[in-house]
């Protein structure tokens, strides 16, 4: 499953992360599994502060 996650800042956007997830038994993926795996990139890359990361809105979109 692919999705774009597009990361929102005070109203503006930051960033357009492209994720893809593979399931390939179980239940569906939901939006907020593809916003957890954007909210670690975005933890682990080190270019967002704290307060970026805590006021940061997305968005899911599929491709």
């Amino acid at each position: 499953m692919r999705k774009i996650v597009d990361v929102f800042v005070t109203d503006r956007i930051v960033a357009s992360y492209p994720v893809v997830a593979e399931r390939l038994a179980g239940p569906t993926l939901s939006d907020e599994h593809f916003v957890e795996l954007v909210k670690a990139q975005m933890q682990n890359s080190g270019f967002y502060s704290t307060d970026e990361r805590a006021a940061a809105k997305f968005m899911v979109r599929g491709l």
